[in-house]
């Protein structure tokens, strides 16, 4: 192996030390935009997952209903054991912290994506998720905050 083959080596060596370093971001840029994040989807996901409903299992699961069901439980795929095991629920912020790095929810995770950095497409890609679904789950940090909510509405209703 010559000068340059030793370089290509050196470089995925730094490239996956970097990514193994990352550290998960949990914010999002906001409100997801759909449409956006199908075209993301699509660039960026849709080498191994099917979004679409009756969407097939491939490389990876198919994603249809996805938001919001325990992880590993798409019928006819075979997950990690860790993942299969994890009891995770994707919701906004599992999903976060997975599309980053899916390691940091599941050590030994089968998938291996280069990282979404941008808080706003990963909620492009979230929003997205969550129109091919048909439980249309809330993060639970959303859940304290609507029934706070209605409890305020009905104190002041009184």
């Amino acid at each position: 192996m010559g000068p340059k083959g030793y370089a290509v080596i050196a470089f995925l060596a730094l490239c996956a030390g970097a990514a193994n370093a990352q550290t998960i971001d949990p914010t999002l840029g906001g409100p997801g935009d759909a449409a956006h994040g199908q075209t993301l989807f699509k660039q960026r996901c849709a080498t191994c997952h099917q979004p679409d409903k009756g969407g097939k299992n491939g490389i990876g699961p198919a994603l249809y209903g996805a938001f919001g069901r325990t992880a590993g439980q798409a019928v006819g795929f075979t997950y990690s054991p860790g993942l299969k095991a994890s009891g995770i629920t994707w919701t906004p912020d599992k999903l976060n912290q997975w599309i980053q790095k899916p390691a940091s929810l599941s050590p030994g995770a089968k998938m291996v994506l280069p990282p979404v950095n941008m808080p706003q497409d990963r909620a492009d890609i979230i929003a997205y998720l969550k129109t091919e679904s048909d439980a249309k789950a809330q993060s639970a940090a959303d859940k304290p905050k609507i029934s706070s909510m209605k409890k305020k509405a009905k104190k002041a209703e009184s």
